[in-house]
């Protein structure tokens, strides 16, 4: 069987602002980072809002910020 496309409801409220946080610590805007790991500006949105994060733009977020997300992909 694959890797689920979604994590649990726990785990996407406890990314979803940290990936904010890395982005504005780095001080990039949603757009920047669309143009870098190449998914929309509006699905990061909803990434770092908790409503959604899915497997590959999370992992590819993972490795752009060059943060492992321990508590995901363990």
């Amino acid at each position: 069987m694959g890797r689920r496309s979604y994590f649990n409801r726990a785990i996407i409220e406890e990314v979803g602002p940290l990936l904010k946080q890395l982005r504005l610590e780095k001080g990039l805007t949603l757009e920047q980072v669309q143009e870098q790991i190449h998914f929309s500006a509006k699905l990061l949105q909803r990434m770092e809002e908790g409503k959604c994060i899915p497997y590959m733009p999370l992992k590819r977020l993972s490795e752009f910020y060059g943060k492992q997300m321990k508590i995901v992909f363990e």
